[in-house]
């Protein structure tokens, strides 16, 4: 394949007032990395002005390297002391990014206007949240309703983590009603749920669908008293399961919007274990927010309300993955969900020891589901076989060094960004019905009968389906962006690394790597195991653009003979294919008159 290197463009102006401005944390970055931070910074500030090209909720889609985080905070600064009365929210899913960009902002506009809280904070909550500027995790949002309703100002990493997220059983609210009857509070509200929930729980038994949606009316005056007038925080030290009530009010702020559902539960034939699913965004301004996205924004593009920033789409150039090798690993043959693959042990034990000694890379991130960790691997990691587990273990295999993680461990620090290569074993499950929600949720609609059609067919399909893979793809690459991919040079090159990839769909492997533009891809069999090719006729054409590397316009007709079907029965899907779009390639079905045949358009800016 040949590779051409990206067209730099760069504001040279702007890069040296940057580094004049913030000489401490631009010695470290590259031109390409300042003019990225650069334009992150430009967007926040564009929000804020009420610049009629930026109008939120947008999305900054750089990888992990580009120096978002640094942009963010400028950013947040120059807001800051162009708008004295402008309160603003930082929010990250990692602990200790908060301290890192309290820090930053602290030292530069001082403790007093600069607030940050966390669980491990050693801080008072209430002082921290008056201060004018708040850096926060993710968590905050679940247990402290209403408190960010005063800020008119968000950056956010990665906001599909920034929901608030209940996942009930019909238990649960009779628990919940309990509490209130005993301690003489709410005692109807609480009634009044439980009938509620145990109605809805009836209707989906008497259905024979997977997903029914909550009705939500005018009248429901006890789920908003539930919503407003009851403080969980007042009576935590009488609850013996906070979660409990914290989950049931944030069911009832979901129901106002609209944004409750209920599933079957187990996909197990003939199981019916029903589970209640409820979500906000808990961000009060989205249309006053900026979403800070390391995996390019697939999961934002998906849900509407979301656009790319106008900075990015036009001033900023892409880096180039040339010295990324992605290696598409073959395994065992294990069915079953990861929970019950304790009988497996020896064979992945096996698998994962073989893998250790055969990949030549000495420093090794390495990342898995939890549960086959817990299952299957505790002894081989030399841990007890009980108790939870301080991520990441630091690990010495066949001389290298191994650093091991689970899936949904969030790691968002530099710690590494030495790593030469990245392990990503099987994938992390998540129940189809967090796909449901998610999608509601950042598309701010609502959840009826007939929208969930797509969930009911079986298996999800649509933009649920769209979701899920999105979510699978992201997970990918939050992990890899840990390694020394991160490290992106002054022509916007990403750093030397291997990914090795186990994964149970081929379709999916093919969709990761269209991710990375320029990156090679290779093929480590086990134990005879060939690896397998997609198998999905968008996936087939992906790949095929892809290896073939054409940097070029692409006749249909080509593609068609190559792979032997017509493309005009796929239209809306090639038009509006993400992984098409990030190879650099727009699909224009063509149409009547001459030399206007349908054709894969290349375009060298994307």
């Amino acid at each position: 394949m040949t590779i051409v290197p990206p067209k730099l463009r760069l504001f040279p102006e702007a890069i040296i007032k940057r580094r004049e401005a913030w000489p401490h944390n631009t010695s470290y970055l590259s031109d390409w990395q300042v003019h990225s931070a650069h334009l992150t910074a430009g967007a926040i500030t564009a929000v804020a002005d009420d610049n009629p090209l930026e109008v939120g909720p947008i999305y900054v889609p750089m990888p992990t390297g580009s120096g978002k985080t640094t942009g963010a905070i400028w950013g947040i600064v120059d807001c800051a002391r162009e708008y004295p009365d402008l309160k603003i929210c930082f929010l990250t899913p990692y602990k200790d990014s908060v301290d890192v960009v309290h820090r930053e902002l602290a030292s530069t506009l001082g403790e007093a206007e600069v607030g940050h809280y966390h669980s491990d904070a050693n801080v008072n909550k209430g002082e921290e949240l008056a201060k004018r500027i708040v850096v926060l995790t993710h968590a905050f949002i679940e247990h402290n309703k209403g408190a960010l309703d005063d800020r008119s100002l968000f950056v956010i990493d990665e906001a599909i983590y920034a929901t608030g997220e209940a996942s009930l059983k019909l238990q649960h609210f009779s628990e919940a009603r309990s509490w209130a009857t005993r301690h003489g509070l709410f005692g109807e509200e609480f009634t009044a749920l439980l009938d509620f929930a145990t109605d809805l729980d009836r209707k989906l038994r008497n259905s024979g669908a997977n997903y029914i949606a909550a009705p939500h009316t005018p009248d429901m005056t006890w789920a908003k008293t539930i919503v407003n007038d009851f403080d969980v925080a007042d009576h935590y030290q009488s609850m013996d399961n906070r979660d409990v009530l914290d989950g049931a009010q944030r069911f009832c702020e979901a129901l106002l919007n609209g944004l409750v559902f209920l599933s079957k539960g187990s996909q197990a034939k003939g199981r019916y274990d029903p589970v209640f699913s409820a979500s906000v965004l808990g961000i009060p301004r989205i249309d006053k927010a900026v979403i800070l996205s390391a995996t390019g924004g697939m999961v934002y593009d998906i849900a509407g309300p979301f656009k790319e920033s106008n900075e990015t789409q036009h001033y900023w150039t892409a880096p180039s993955f040339e010295h990324l090798n992605i290696v598409q690993l073959s395994g065992p043959k294990i069915s079953g969900q990861y929970r019950n693959w304790g009988p497996h042990k020896d064979k992945i034990v096996s698998y994962l020891d073989w893998l250790l000694s055969t990949i030549p890379e000495q420093s090794i991130y390495l990342t898995l589901p939890k549960p086959i960790i817990d299952k299957c691997l505790r002894h081989y990691f030399d841990q007890p076989d009980r108790g939870d587990l301080d991520y990441p273990l630091k690990i010495n295999r066949h001389g290298k060094v191994v650093y091991v993680a689970n899936h949904a461990r969030s790691v968002g620090s530099n710690e590494f960004k030495d790593c030469d290569a990245v392990v990503y074993l099987w994938e992390n499950h998540i129940p189809q019905a967090v796909s449901v929600q998610r999608f509601h949720t950042l598309a701010d609609e609502e959840i009826t009968d007939d929208s969930l059609q797509d969930a009911n067919s079986g298996k999800l399909v649509g933009n649920y389906q769209r979701i899920r893979e999105a979510q699978y793809i992201d997970n990918m690459m939050q992990h890899i962006g840990r390694g020394s991919v991160r490290s992106i040079s002054e022509k916007a090159v990403a750093g030397k690394m291997t990914a090795y990839i186990l994964t149970e769909s081929s379709n999916r492997f093919t969709r990761l790597v269209a991710q990375y533009r320029d990156c090679h891809t290779s093929a480590l069999e086990y134990d005879n195991i060939g690896v397998t090719k997609p198998t999905g006729r968008i996936e087939r054409i992906v790949d095929h653009l892809r290896q073939k590397g054409h940097q070029q316009d692409v006749p249909a007709k080509d593609i068609e003979k190559a792979l032997g079907f017509r493309l005009s029965g796929y239209r809306h899907e090639l038009e509006n294919s993400w992984d098409i779009m990030m190879l650099g390639y727009s699909y224009h079905a063509g149409g009547k008159g001459r030399g206007n045949t349908a054709k894969f358009a290349f375009n060298d800016t994307v």
